[in-house]
C-alpha cells in the first residue's frame, strides 16, 4: 500500500471511530459490546485481528497478564499504545486502570478509550478504595467481581460492566464456581428475611437495586466471564449461563489457527444451545491452550 494510500486509510479510520464515538451515550456504549467478546491485545495486528473475527471490544496491553508474575507491578498501559490501536479500528477500546486511580482514568479517556476497565490487574496487590466518580466521567466503567455483594457495590459506584474477578491462568471451572456463588446469592436475595439481613451486613440498601426483586438468574446483571477462556466451548458455557458477554485473554492469538477459532468463539455465543452447531465450530481450530 502506498504512503498515500495509507494516510487515506487512516483518515478514513479516524472519521468513522469519531462518528461512532463521539456524543455516544453510556448505554449505547454499554450495548455495543453485550453479547459480545472483549479481548487483550498487544499490538495493531491482534485488534484488527479480533474486529475482524467480530469481537466486540479490544483491551490494549504492553505486558501479558502471565507476566505479572515476574513483575513487582504494572501500571496503565502506555498511552502510546492505546491510542495506536484506538485509531487502527472501529470497535471500543478499553483501558485498564490501576483501581481508585482518577489521573490514569482521565489520561485513558484522552487517548482514545471508549470504556475503563478498573482492574486488579494493573496493579499488583493494589489498593481496594475504588473510584466513585465514576459516574461524572464520560465513559463506562467496568470492575472486577468475586460476590454478590462486589456487584451491588460497583454498580452503586456507577460500573456499567461487571468482570468475574480471576488469575488471568486460573482455570475454568473457577470461572464457573464464582459464576454459581453469585446466582446463589441471587436466588438468598429473593427471601425477604434474608435479604434484609444480607443488605444490612454489607452496607447496601435494598432501594438501589429494586431491579433485583424476583430475578431468577444472572442476566438481571451486566456480567462478563473471564478467566482462561480460550474455545468455542468455554464461550458457550458461559452463555449458557446467562453472562452478559465474555473477556478473553491473549492467549487465544498463540492457537495454530487464530483468525479461525477468533470467528468460532463469536458464532458461539449466539449458537451456544445449539449442540449440531458447536460441534463444527470446535472442529479445526488449533490444539487447545489449557
Amino acid at each position: 500500500m502506498s504512503t498515500k494510500a495509507e494516510k487515506a486509510a487512516k483518515v478514513k479510520i479516524l472519521t468513522e471511530r469519531l462518528k461512532l464515538h463521539k456524543d455516544v451515550t453510556k448505554a449505547a456504549r454499554v450495548n455495543m459490546v453485550k453479547s459480545g467478546i472483549i479481548v487483550d491485545v498487544i499490538n495493531v495486528v491482534q485488534a484488527r485481528l479480533a474486529q475482524g473475527a467480530g469481537f466486540t471490544a479490544v483491551c490494549p496491553l504492553d505486558y501479558l497478564p502471565a507476566q505479572l508474575e515476574t513483575r513487582k507491578m504494572s501500571r496503565l498501559v502506555d498511552p502510546r499504545v492505546t491510542q495506536t490501536i484506538a485509531n487502527s479500528v472501529l470497535i471500543p477500546v478499553v483501558a485498564k486502570i490501576s483501581i481508585g486511580h482518577d489521573i490514569e482514568a482521565g489520561v485513558a479517556i484522552e487517548a482514545g478509550a471508549n470504556f475503563i476497565d478498573e482492574s486488579e490487574f494493573a496493579i499488583r496487590n493494589s489498593a481496594t478504595v475504588y473510584m466513585d466518580t465514576k459516574s461524572s466521567l464520560s465513559v463506562p466503567f467496568i470492575c472486577g467481581v468475586t460476590s454478590l455483594a462486589d456487584c451491588l457495590k460497583r454498580l452503586k459506584e456507577g460500573a456499567k460492566i461487571l468482570r468475574i474477578k480471576q488469575p488471568a491462568a486460573v482455570r475454568v471451572d473457577a470461572t464457573v464456581v464464582k459464576l454459581n456463588e453469585i446466582a446463589a446469592d441471587l436466588a438468598k436475595y429473593q427471601d425477604d428475611t434474608e435479604r434484609e439481613k444480607w443488605l444490612k451486613a454489607n452496607g447496601l440498601d435494598e432501594s438501589d437495586f429494586a431491579s433485583l426483586k424476583g430475578a431468577t438468574d444472572l442476566s438481571c446483571l451486566p456480567i462478563y466471564a473471564y478467566g482462561s477462556i480460550s474455545t468455542p466451548r468455554d464461550v458457550a458455557l458461559m452463555m449458557a449461563m446467562k453472562c452478559s458477554g465474555v473477556f478473553v485473554d491473549n492467549s487465544v492469538f498463540a492457537s495454530d489457527n487464530p483468525r479461525k477459532r477468533l470467528r468460532a468463539m463469536v458464532q458461539a455465543v449466539k449458537c451456544y444451545d445449539n449442540m449440531e452447531e458447536m460441534i463444527k465450530l470446535s472442529m479445526g481450530t488449533g490444539e487447545q491452550l489449557f
